[in-house]
């Protein structure tokens, strides 16, 4: 998982393009009442534009620059940083102090040593026991059950840092994350935004309240931050929870999203709808240098046992020129079966303009 720092500074560098606008007018000054280390509960009045609020703190109303996916009426803490040359906010997050060279060295080592073993669990199991398809007696659209299919997958936890990075800009709601197993196994409270605010002091010429986007030293909530560094005494026993870098219940996910990284290859196995289990096997080519990214191949295959047409088998290989099928049954009449549905599919497919370069139907 990505280091506290990292996430908190590429969220700065997010932002920092935003620069606060000039508006005309005296104002008493704010900052007259404020100092450092004090913290407020402040309320978020309205949203002006996007990323813009206004925002009621230490009983001024203040325009400020916040994460996308602050709403309002939404209750935020924050901190005061400086009050000089201009007040500077921040949002308190967590407690936990930003890791240290020692800590990251130690998170590094675990990866690598995560990385390099051998992957223990390789499938990723769906989370709960809930259908993808849950109506138990229609027959399932194709369309929105591939939509159901990828939600199940982009839930799995395999991309979690790119949500939250999705979650920084506003593009991915609070719940969404905390719908994903990285918070649901550890039980972690709800994610809150570590952005630092500048307010411009509006004892100058211009002043209008807006604030900057700033570096803080504030971690990203819902990241494991490692435990801050303690005197050889008091440290954790090596074989303890409090060792490890990640939560211990994150331990294999992390591993499969290292072999996921490092491969291009995943299996999900989950209930693709109410009592009907289906194993899922994706596998990218990895990237070249020279090629296209449309130019890269990508294979799937999916295993079911199904009630009337036995254990079927399918592997569809895809390219930018088109798709190739292979079906496995093992039923002699399911065989016959596809063979005969093979005209339909490849009209069905054309529909849709992909090309269906070939099909084989085997017995298995």
């Amino acid at each position: 998982m990505l280091p506290a720092n990292l996430i908190s500074a590429l969220q700065a560098l997010t932002n920092a393009g935003n620069r606060p606008d000039t508006a005309t007018g005296k104002a008493p000054d704010p900052a007259a009442k404020l100092e450092p280390g004090q913290q407020f509960q402040a309320t978020v009045l309205s949203k002006i534009s996007e990323g813009l609020f206004k925002v009621q703190v230490a009983g001024q109303t203040l325009q400020m620059r916040l994460p996308g996916n602050i709403q309002r009426g939404d209750a935020i803490r924050l901190v005061v940083i400086s009050t000089q040359p201009r007040i500077t906010f921040g949002m308190v997050a967590s407690t936990n102090p930003l890791s240290t060279p020692e800590e990251i060295g130690s998170s590094a080592r675990m990866l690598s040593n995560l990385a390099g073993s051998p992957l223990e669990h390789p499938v990723v199991e769906q989370l709960g026991n809930k259908a993808v398809w849950q109506a138990e007696q229609a027959v399932p659209d194709t369309k929105l059950l591939a939509g159901a299919l990828r939600e199940a997958l982009g839930k799995s936890g395999l991309f979690y840092e790119s949500h939250q990075a999705q979650w920084i800009r506003g593009e991915r709601s609070t719940n969404q994350l905390l719908a994903e197993p990285q918070n649901v196994l550890t039980g972690r409270n709800p994610p809150q935004s570590s952005t630092v605010v500048r307010q411009t002091v509006p004892n100058s010429v211009s002043a209008s309240g807006l604030p900057v986007m700033q570096k803080t030293n504030q971690p990203l909530p819902g990241i494991d931050t490692p435990a801050p560094a303690t005197k050889p005494e008091q440290s954790a026993a090596p074989n303890s929870d409090a060792a490890l870098p990640v939560a211990k219940e994150l331990v294999q996910l992390v591993q499969q999203q290292l072999h996921t990284l490092e491969n291009h290859h995943l299996v999900w196995l989950g209930q693709v709808w109410p009592g009907q289990q289906m194993q899922w096997e994706i596998q990218g080519e990895p990237e070249h240098p020279t090629r296209e990214q449309d130019e890269r191949q990508w294979s799937t295959e999916i295993e079911l046992a199904l009630p009337r047409l036995g254990d079927v088998h399918a592997r569809l290989i895809f390219s930018n020129s088109g798709l190739r099928l292979t079906l496995h049954a093992a039923d002699p009449s399911t065989v016959e079966l596809f063979n005969r549905s093979l005209p339909a599919l490849r009209d069905s497919l054309a529909g849709a303009d992909i090309p269906l370069l070939a099909a084989v139907v085997e017995k298995s």
